[in-house]
């Protein structure tokens, strides 16, 4: 929307002037400003809004036109350009190619993970390399291979025991369930039998 500011901006360049929000009220801060009327502010605002309003076709093909750049594009490959234009856009887009999968890098490609079975996964968490076999050769109790292996599997085998949060010694869950069987219940009272046994207490 074209304000009062901008009509005496369009008709005084630069005068450095004031207008009221509510009461539009206009003040000139110079007085050597050769102020104008306010008809002819008026008259102004009028023009200007009227030029604006008649280029609005002008906006809105603006919004929707492709970019300048989708433009020349087509018009390249459409091959209107001059020889020598054409040959200096192609040999920007042969110093920048276009990301693909033939333009990539080879190494990016090779070696895909291979998918595995849940048997041969198995297989493969169960393999000891060689540096395994012999650390274990070293130490205090020497195994084969196929030892260490079997052992490896007992150990996968084996349940974790349970460890309950408030008990100092560790047991197992079927433990603990025979230990809440056994383990008395608090003792059921009225309550004028507890008042009675705080009296006793006192």
């Amino acid at each position: 929307m074209i304000t009062l500011f901008h009509a005496i901006q369009s008709l005084v360049p630069g005068a450095e002037v004031s207008v009221g929000m509510y009461d539009k009220a206009i003040i000139w801060h110079k007085p050597e400003t050769a102020p104008v009327t306010t008809a002819q502010i008026l008259e102004e605002q009028r023009r200007l809004q009227q030029a604006y309003d008649w280029n609005m076709y002008q906006r809105n093909r603006a919004r929707e036109y492709p970019s300048v750049q989708e433009q020349l594009d087509a018009l390249y490959h459409a091959g209107v350009f001059p020889a020598p234009m054409a040959a200096r856009i192609r040999a920007v887009k042969e110093k920048y190619p276009r990301y693909t999968a033939q333009t990539a890098e080879p190494q990016m490609f090779e070696n895909p993970v291979a998918k595995m079975t849940v048997e041969q996964w198995l297989a493969e968490e169960t393999k000891i390399t060689d540096q395994e076999w012999l650390a274990q050769q070293q130490s205090a109790s020497p195994m084969t291979r196929e030892q260490w292996l079997a052992s490896q599997q007992q150990i996968k085998k084996t349940p974790a025991p349970v460890l309950l949060r408030d008990s100092s010694p560790t047991m197992t869950a079927e433990e603990w369930l025979e230990q809440q069987k056994t383990a008395q219940q608090p003792r059921q009272m009225t309550r004028e039998q507890w008042l009675a046994e705080q009296a006793n207490i006192k």
